[in-house]
């Protein structure tokens, strides 16, 4: 199953109206042929503006299916509502550009994301949180965020998620070796009675792994100590 999602805080249309747009902007960016279906998608919004209607109505007479097709009107689209798509969706698009498809954490990465960019500008705004898989289920809720107080403030949530320095953090492999480590876990899904790996150095301080999985299917896990971290390493759920 393929899971994607959304994330955008709305313009200033009523809420009703904000949630029907919603169906026409689906977020993906695994493939770049997708990432260029989103912001299509989004572009369509514009479509409810009159001053967009009226630059878009040399494309009136399309049929349903031509307009699927017709480039001209994908760009005259797209050059139209690019200001609404840089202010409401290319916030949210930092982590999934950056590390693809993570399914159902695709949908609160680009949270992340937003919070990372937006977060001196979001007190009152209201963010609409849509995700969807391939199959008929969707799901779609918003909220209105507001500046707590400290430590919970939209600044020092930001910081403490520290986006920047997490995404420089990160580690080269080899694509024979990435092969290599899902052949592996293809080979232990479901399985039991196996031990894993006992080299945590590449995982972060703080980080819990898997260990161990018995003959009676539980799962044992580790946590790599940090400085002061006093925690009893060993976990079992």
């Amino acid at each position: 199953m393929c899971c994607s999602c959304n994330i955008f805080y709305p313009p200033s249309f009523s809420l009703e109206t904000q949630l029907l747009l919603c169906v026409f902007v689906f977020v993906e960016f695994i493939w770049c042929t997708l990432v260029r279906f989103t912001v299509y998608c989004f572009c369509l919004i514009s479509l409810v503006d009159e001053a967009a209607r009226e630059k878009l109505a040399p494309f009136s007479a399309l049929s349903k299916d031509e307009s699927y097709q017709s480039r001209d009107l994908e760009t005259a689209t797209q050059q139209e509502a690019k200001h609404l798509y840089d202010a409401k969706v290319q916030p949210t698009t930092l982590l999934p550009k950056q590390v693809g498809n993570m399914y159902t954490a695709s949908l609160y990465a680009a949270f992340a994301s937003l919070l990372h960019n937006k977060n001196d500008s979001l007190a009152g705004k209201r963010v609409i949180m849509f995700s969807y898989g391939s199959g008929l289920t969707a799901t779609m809720f918003s909220f209105q965020l507001q500046n707590g107080q400290h430590p919970f403030s939209l600044l020092n949530i930001a910081m403490v998620m520290n986006v920047s320095e997490k995404l420089k953090s990160r580690l080269e492999f080899p694509p024979e070796k990435f092969v290599k480590t899902l052949k592996l876990m293809e080979h232990r899904y479901g399985a039991k009675a196996f031990v894993m790996s006992k080299d945590c150095s590449l995982l972060a301080s703080g980080t819990y792994y898997l260990t161990e999985v018995d003959s009676m299917y539980r799962r044992f896990y580790a946590k790599k100590p940090g400085d002061g971290d006093n925690t009893d390493p060993m976990s079992t759920c």
